[in-house]
């Protein structure tokens, strides 16, 4: 028994021309993280998911370099992460998280870049995560974000500027008394004036203040050393004598002041992660990494008070939309399966397809071209998404005249390609094969399971293809689709939900499974803390059956339960993602019993956020999100297998984000949103 890499689908779009070149029309980046500004005002980007730093011009028009590529290696990196410009030298600091190292590459004015060290994976050191990094005064502080403690809490390590070991700092003393705050999940670091440290202490949803000794700094508006009350905490930059927070709000920066006061926030982002200042006034780049996109914005913290909102003022973006053929971006699940039978893709027109491509390519370039400067941060986000939503019905448009369909759409792999707001599929799973297949999708869409009704439904086009049950995180909706062979897409048959907290409604709902004995709908509903069963009726309308659940930590009770999947006995299996623990229930709703317990490990029944869970032939396969591991257990919970592996490295099926799992004929595919792709693993009985 074992499970093996065994392939992956998803396009790699990281080739460009000669250098320097354009940003614009060159340049598809894959979850970008760090940047930083050099001692000559060029801008410097980690593309992580390509295992490259990139160097721009300052203003963010012409790509000058390219450093890096994937291994582990002097000049290579398994996910380059955060990056920090030492005050003084011309070095670059760059977190290689994946490889669990610290680089340092010395620039040239002429860009020439070369690696002068690499430290911290001495067996001594053994940073296990290491995520943020600042410089002060000849030191260095690395966040080591999945560090195990004594009691899983995680640290900092402090090094010399050049590299050497010097010390850890395991929890932070308050400087006025009290207990001592643990770090779990360290990321992003930034400085103040003074050299205090700041933390987006991620596991606890708080930024923490130190000094370089792990002495708690007290914020007078809070008593405490650090500030809570945030929804998330993924970054900190201290910029403008103000404390700016990604994710402290959703869809934007909270920021607060040097007391811990909070200001207000800054609107109209997705999911911004880092925050650097740049050299001229009142200007700082912006990280979108989901969006595939680095941001230059302006605005006046000063002006921000009293806990308003308020938008920045887009300068710049760069990143161009991940929709080249057979590209994925931030895909979310899979259904169904592949072959090696299949007959293939047929386009009438191929050429022209091309052209087509090219031209909408061309049209996205002049859209950001003719964007002004200055636009408010809602607006450009808003401006961008509609584009890329009436780009999509073009290609929609274009499909249909064209007649391009698959051969056999009744045995394909069909994707949630949630990033380019669309499903695709492949017949054969070959990396670059996956091609779109429905008419564009809401934003939000996220969960997929297919359902083969008894019988033909009224309205059903075609009865050989299995409908496709559609979650959206965002509206709360379900849409059920069904294959029109005349278009050949993906077309809605009906829908049901809608956001809320009622018997009807759905609140962030995300993994759906297929009820084998009875073809009833089962939805993770994330956000209300319990499991729905819906059911098609003989004219094939929507109805709720019941739900079980509630928020808690007790028996048959949630914290965030995320996916579902059901066996052949109609017995459920969810994770319960932030109880950390697998509950099982019966058809009726029951609660039976529970396996898993918090803690990391690859090889054990020890669970960190489990994410997702299917089952094939008696076994469970569970999606571990933090231990990036699949984990195989019979259904009376027992751990029998596993495969593990962080980093990007796509040749060895390595995992970032890992999302909702599906398995089918031994083979689990498994779609990593952070990676851009779907990893295919093959399970051996």
């Amino acid at each position: 028994m074992g499970i093996s890499y065994h392939s992956y689908i998803g396009a790699t779009v990281d080739q460009l021309p000669p250098l320097p070149c354009s940003a614009s029309g060159h340049l598809s980046l894959s979850t970008p993280v760090g940047s930083c500004v050099d001692k000559f005002g060029r801008v410097w980007l980690a593309d992580t998911a390509h295992n490259r730093v990139l160097v721009f011009d300052a203003n963010m028009d012409q790509i000058l370099a390219s450093f890096g590529t994937v291994g582990s290696g002097s000049e290579q990196f398994n996910m380059p992460f955060r990056l920090v410009t030492h005050p003084d030298k011309n070095w670059i600091y760059v977190t290689d998280i994946g490889n669990f190292r610290v680089h340092i590459l010395a620039y040239t004015e002429s860009l020439e870049i070369e690696t002068v060290k690499i430290f911290g994976n001495e067996p001594e050191v053994a940073l296990r995560g290491p995520n943020g990094i600042v410089v002060h005064n000849g030191k260095l502080c690395v966040a080591d974000e999945f560090y195990e403690g004594q009691h899983s809490e995680s640290r900092l390590v402090i090094f010399s500027e050049d590299g050497q070991y010097e010390r850890t700092i395991e929890q932070i003393i308050p400087d006025n008394g009290g207990e001592a705050v643990h770090l779990l999940w360290p990321q992003g670091l930034s400085l103040d004036k003074d050299g205090n440290i700041y933390i987006s202490n991620t596991g606890f949803a708080t930024v923490v203040r130190c000094d370089w000794q792990g002495k708690g700094v007290t914020f007078s508006a809070t008593g405490k050393c650090y500030i809570d009350g945030l929804a998330l905490s993924r970054g900190v930059s201290v910029i403008q004598n103000r404390v700016l927070i990604p994710g402290g709000k959703a869809n934007a920066i909270s920021v607060y002041d040097l007391n811990g006061q909070f200001m207000g926030s800054l609107d109209g982002f997705f999911a911004p992660v880092q925050i650097t200042e740049f050299n001229d006034p009142q200007t700082m780049l912006i990280t979108e990494p989901f969006l595939a996109s680095l941001q230059k914005h302006t605005v006046n913290l000063a002006t921000l008070k009293g806990g308003k909102s308020r938008s920045t003022k887009v300068l710049k973006a760069i990143g161009d939309e991940r929709d080249n053929p057979g590209q994925l971006h931030f895909v979310t699940s899979v259904v169904g399966d592949v072959t090696q039978t299949q007959s293939g893709y047929s386009s009438n027109a191929p050429l022209l397809e091309h052209w087509i491509e090219h031209q909408l390519a061309l049209q996205d370039q002049l859209l950001k071209v003719m964007q002004p400067p200055g636009l408010p941060s809602w607006l450009s986000i808003a401006l961008s998404a509609q584009t890329e939503w009436v780009q999509r019905w073009q290609q929609t448009m274009v499909r249909v005249f064209l007649n391009d369909k698959f051969d056999d759409p009744e045995d394909l792999l069909w994707m949630m390609d949630s990033g380019n707001y669309q499903l695709q599929a492949t017949e054969d799973g070959k990396s670059d094969s996956a091609r779109p297949i429905s008419l564009p999708m809401l934003p939000g869409s996220l969960g997929i399971a297919a359902l083969t009704p008894n019988k033909p439904l009224p309205g059903q086009l075609d009865y050989s293809v299995p409908l496709l049950v559609v979650s959206n995180y965002l509206s709360g909706i379900v849409t059920i689709l069904q294959y029109n062979d005349t278009l050949g897409e993906l077309v809605p048959y009906t829908v049901f939900g809608g956001l809320g907290t009622g018997d009807e409604q759905l609140n962030q709902p995300q993994g759906i499974a297929i009820d084998p004995t009875n073809n009833d709908i089962l939805i993770a509903d994330s956000g209300n803390n319990r499991i729905c069963r819906w059911r098609l009726s003989d004219t094939g309308g929507p109805f709720l059956v019941h739900t079980f659940g509630r928020l808690g930590s007790e028996h048959g009770e949630f914290h965030t339960p995320s996916d579902i999947t059901v066996d052949e006995q109609g017995q459920c299996f969810v994770t319960d993602q932030n109880n950390n623990r697998i509950e099982v229930f019966d058809s009726h709703g029951k609660w039976l019993r529970s396996f898993g317990k918090e803690g990391y490990g690859t090889a054990s029944e020890s669970f960190l956020l489990p994410t997702s869970i299917d089952h094939e032939n008696g076994y469970l396969f569970v999606s571990d999100l933090v231990n990036r591991a699949i984990k195989v257990f019979n259904c009376s919970g027992e751990f029998l297998e596993s495969f593990s592996g962080f980093g990007a490295d796509r040749d060895k099926g390595q995992l970032w984000l890992p999302y909702l799992l599906h398995v089918k004929n031994n083979k689990v595919y498994l779609p990593d949103c952070a990676l851009n792709r779907v990893n295919v693993y093959q399970f051996n009985i």
